[in-house]
């Protein structure tokens, strides 16, 4: 994941699928790996001294032929895994062997008693009396393993009687974000990320809520610094520290966090202003994603940053909170009867009050036709006018 901000030679990179070998030729494969790394790695400059520049510069498939050299024998061709899912395995599952095992969820990772909650009072409580196999999980979370069944109750009255909510009460984007601990504990850091991550959190919730859109969430990730200890890279929408209370914006990343990285959107913004900078870009999602199963960076993805960049440039802010029926619209039938009308003539009707689509002025009635059709056709609403209306496909 890391990088240097401004520096082009740098970057993040998902890893490459290499090949396959057999249990007993996994430690010469290994060998030859670093070997390759070894002989072949940029040692002139620290900032690009990465396997993973190596593997850039060379492609996949020259790296493998090095590694085969130096291995004595051919890779087997990659053998495809099982479809990948991120599960943060937070709350009660049973572990296979009779057992349970609890995920404790623990914000940016930090075990301490602070603020009502005594995350580390309840963890050691419980380890000391069930003698649990503790686990850190990527998510910066606690699993507690090798529970009995019968003492289930207990373990979650050690939790509650310490603050710690059960994990349907913590909200989905508060659950699937992390942060790095940036100040005041990285010399590397250039802003917060532990300390304010909580916050963001908070403000984007509240945002979606004000813009229709409660309990939607994404991947939420925040580092101090573009080295990327958190993984912002691969998240859905992240903040990358670039000076004092300076971020950058980065888009794009994967819900399940396999297989590609996002892209820098946006310098220097300033966490003041962060309701404003993802105000638009929430609301082209809201209203140009696919189905409502489209998934944030799935669309984000999708859209590309140059269409999101326009977007962003054409958006009249407050336009997320708009009521949609400042006036009365004409019925469906009316439109339909316009459409028809107006395909026979080879005239265009002008459906818009400005030079985007989505500020039609409708009524209640007909917002709520459209917006059942359009989910009924996976089509968004304006795409929906747009077919309806200028083209006269009825």
């Amino acid at each position: 994941m890391g990088r240097t901000h401004n520096k082009e030679s740098t970057f993040a990179r998902v890893a490459d699928h290499l090949g396959y070998v057999d249990k007993q030729d996994i430690t010469e494969c290994l060998k030859a790996i670093l070997a390759a790394q070894r002989d072949h790695g940029n040692r002139e400059v620290r900032a690009n001294a990465r396997l993973k520049y190596l593997v850039h510069t060379l492609g996949v498939d020259k790296f493998r032929k090095l590694v085969e050299s130096y291995m004595g024998s051919k890779m087997k061709a990659f053998v495809p895994l099982p479809e990948w899912k991120a599960v943060d395995w937070l709350g009660w599952h049973e572990q296979g062997d009779g057992e349970m095992f609890v995920g404790i969820h623990v914000p940016q990772g930090r075990v301490i008693d602070a603020n009502g909650i005594k995350y580390r009072t309840a963890i050691r409580a419980i380890v000391d009396k069930f003698n649990t196999d503790t686990r850190l999980t990527a998510n910066q979370n606690v699993v507690l393993c090798g529970i009995k069944k019968s003492d289930m109750a207990e373990v979650d009255a050690i939790l509650s009687s310490n603050g710690v909510k059960p994990i349907q009460e913590v909200d989905m984007m508060t659950r699937q974000s992390i942060a790095c601990p940036a100040f005041p504990l990285c010399g590397l850091a250039q802003a917060e990320a532990e300390r304010r991550m909580p916050d963001f959190n908070a403000r984007m919730n509240a945002l979606m809520t004000k813009m229709g859109m409660p309990g939607e969430y994404f991947i939420q990730r925040m580092t101090g610094c573009p080295n990327g200890c958190a993984r912002p890279y691969m998240a859905e929408l992240a903040w990358v520290g670039q000076g004092p209370d300076l971020y950058q914006l980065w888009l794009g990343g994967s819900h399940n966090l396999d297989g590609r990285t996002g892209f820098a959107f946006r310098d220097k913004v300033k966490q003041s202003d962060m309701e404003a900078t993802v105000e638009p870009i929430l609301y082209m999602w809201k209203t140009q994603r696919s189905s409502n199963a489209e998934r944030f960076g799935d669309f984000l993805h999708r859209a590309g940053k140059d269409a999101i960049q326009s977007f962003c440039e054409t958006y009249v802010p407050g336009t997320a909170f708009a009521n949609p029926t400042v006036e009365p619209g004409p019925s469906l039938g009316e439109l339909l009867a316009m459409s028809k009308d107006s395909a026979r003539s080879g005239k265009s009707v002008r459906l818009t009050t400005g030079p985007r689509k989505q500020q039609v002025r409708v009524s209640d009635e007909l917002h709520t036709m459209l917006k059942d059709a359009s989910e009924k056709n996976s089509e968004a609403i304006s795409d929906l006018v747009e077919r309806l209306l200028v083209k006269g496909l009825v």
